[in-house]
């Protein structure tokens, strides 16, 4: 490892800058208190000069220079979201504590930020978080919206996106569930219990938020069965669409996304569940129903872990290859299917055992 090269590069940028050895190191590190327009510059300069900082050296120096006991801060994260975390949705409060946690872990600060509706806003965050130093962000999912957009200025930050429901840009790197595997394997384990007609009700607008891999996902499977019924992914969601639906296909278990929806139409209808029908939930909440629950804090811890690999390696802007990390979800036997679950997923919910459910092609 050649130190006297690489101070000298810090020492020549510094003088091609104009600027001092520690704002020079600093902006190079992306410490310190200085404007985005000085720590551009100073990227800029060391990006043409081809300049190639040592991680191990940095990570090094900056332990070094920390005192004994005291947790290394080395910059603030944001957190964007479509609600205010404090009193916001659960899921979104899950995912920022994972995210929260992991931060604090790995030396980052993190702070939320609500993005509003219109571009000029989103241009004006971009700004305000350049002013303040912040490069990292958490992209929560954005749910209100068909074709959700986000216009910022995107050269200026390393974003990780939690799920895929940004349509542009359509490049962000990512965390999420193996939602089309985990599905699949659900299917398999539904008809290795017994039951003969699986039905699917997912509301229209969930399913194209996860561009299509419920249906897709479902469809592949009814490819492989005798009986298969049609799902039920109707634009006017209500419990009169779904009782036609319900009489027609007369399902003996339902895949759901909406556990507030589907259970509450069953029962008003005089439906019992799980006796006279039973039902299996992509987005378990409550402690009580049989499903896939998603590892909310796993997948806000596994965004900020991507992050810190990014930032180490200075690599902003949107990438023609973007990484994709999945985060596997808990399996719930739950009291909602009149034939248990629990002999084919393990203690803790973590694996189906065997995976025998893992291809499409394996025989039930």
């Amino acid at each position: 490892m050649n130190l006297r090269r690489m101070g000298s590069t810090i020492r020549e940028l510094a003088t091609a800058t104009g600027l001092s050895v520690a704002t020079v190191s600093m902006a190079l590190r992306g410490t310190g208190r200085m404007s985005a327009e000085t720590r551009a510059r100073v990227q800029a300069a060391a990006k043409k000069a081809g300049y190639q900082p040592s991680l191990l050296l940095s990570k090094a120096l900056s332990m070094v220079r920390q005192p004994e006991g005291k947790r290394h801060y080395r910059e603030t994260l944001g957190f964007i979201a479509e609600f205010a975390v404090k009193g916001g949705p659960s899921f979104q409060r899950n995912i920022y504590e994972g995210a929260v946690e992991r931060a604090h872990k790995v030396g980052f600060n993190i702070e939320p930020f609500v993005l509003a509706e219109k571009p000029a806003e989103h241009r004006q965050l971009g700004r305000m978080l350049r002013a303040r130093g912040i490069r990292g962000l958490v992209i929560m999912p954005r749910l209100l919206h068909r074709m959700p957009r986000m216009f910022m200025p995107w050269e200026h930050f390393a974003a990780v996106e939690i799920g895929k429901t940004i349509w542009t840009p359509r490049n962000l790197h990512r965390v999420e569930r193996p939602l089309y595997y985990e599905l699949i394997e659900a299917f398999h384990v539904l008809k290795r219990v017994g039951y003969k007609r699986i039905g699917l009700a997912v509301e229209p607008m969930e399913d194209k938020n996860r561009r299509g891999v419920y249906t897709a996902a479902y469809l592949l499977w009814q490819r492989r069965i005798r009986q298969p019924l049609a799902p039920f992914s109707t634009e006017a969601w209500t419990i009169e669409k779904f009782r036609v639906w319900f009489e027609e296909q007369r399902p003996d278990v339902i895949v759901v996304h909406d556990t507030r929806s589907i259970p509450v139409w069953l029962k008003t209808m005089g439906v019992k569940v799980p006796d006279e029908v039973s039902v299996f939930s992509s987005n378990v909440g409550e402690t009580n129903i049989s499903g896939l629950r998603a590892d909310l804090p796993g997948l806000g811890s596994g965004a900020v872990e991507m992050l810190s690999l990014l930032l180490d390696h200075n690599e902003l802007g949107l990438s023609p290859r973007p990484r994709c990390w999945e985060v596997e979800d808990y399996w719930q036997p739950g009291d909602t299917l009149s034939r248990p679950i629990a002999d084919y997923i393990s203690a803790d919910g973590t694996v189906v055992l065997g995976r025998f459910a893992g291809s499409p092609s394996i025989s039930g």
